[in-house]
């Protein structure tokens, strides 16, 4: 790909001398195996300056990045569409809603989100990045703030029943992505089928109140797929970790 706007491919023209490198540092952004050296900005979509796909569940533009002083936004532009921003060295992992904004405090990220049945991930890199900063108090203050979007209070019995359908991916988070059925689930947990269908069905409605989708099912996503959408958001939104794993193994 040539240059074009404020992005350009490792093979092209960086478009500014590294003597010319904002205080944000140098942003890369991976996709499919192709490299992009973002500059000060860069729209992301089915039309956009970088283009993902041409499913037409995917906005125009489902987000942009921004250099703004000292740190890079990240802005989702969709009306639609949840990123999951993830730390790539941790477990740390942010949620923007759409319409909203956030830092790109982590050196190493993944971008996730998905579109009609298809899930799609970005991963990036700042370079030249001020380490002992504090990346938030350079934000702009006029700038939409990040929704804590998908986040609910859980009481025990539905954190639990979270670490049992996460916990295939927990140990292994570099393996396939499967949930244990209803039934292994149930039986994992120490409870009857009828609690498990019962808390189940609960704790999808409160994620579903909370604006997260495919937990209730509709059109493009079915509801078979609800456990597969309720673990791979409290995996993405941090709300679950391998460490709390214990939790699970102390149940009776």
């Amino acid at each position: 790909m040539s240059e074009q706007g404020t992005a350009a491919t490792e093979d092209a023209p960086p478009g500014r001398s590294d003597a010319e490198v904002g205080p944000a540092g140098v942003l890369w952004l991976e996709f499919c195996g192709d490299e992009v050296r973002v500059i000060d900005q860069l729209t992301v979509g089915r039309s956009a300056e970088l283009v993902v796909d041409d499913n037409r569940y995917l906005h125009r533009c489902v987000f942009e990045v921004v250099a703004d002083g000292s740190v890079w936004w990240l802005r989702n532009t969709g009306s639609r569409i949840v990123l999951s921003v993830v730390d790539l060295e941790g477990r740390s992992a942010t949620t923007v809603a759409p319409g909203a904004a956030c830092v790109l405090a982590f050196p190493t990220f993944g971008i996730r989100f998905a579109a009609g049945p298809t899930r799609y991930e970005l991963t990036g890199t700042i370079e030249d990045l001020e380490r002992d900063a504090d990346l938030r108090s350079g934000a702009d203050p006029t700038a939409p703030r990040t929704l804590e979007f998908g986040c609910v209070d859980l009481n025990a019995e539905q954190r639990l029943l979270l670490l049992a359908l996460c916990e295939p991916q927990l140990r292994d988070p570099a393996g396939e992505a499967v949930v244990p059925t209803n039934r292994q689930a149930s039986h994992r947990l120490g409870w009857s089928a009828t609690k498990f269908h019962r808390k189940l069905d609960n704790l999808c409605a409160k994620f579903a109140r909370a604006g997260v989708a495919g937990v209730h099912g509709d059109v493009a996503e079915l509801a078979a797929d609800r456990r597969l959408h309720l673990a791979r958001h409290a995996i993405d939104a941090g709300l679950v970790a391998v460490d709390d794993l214990g939790e699970l193994d102390a149940v009776d």
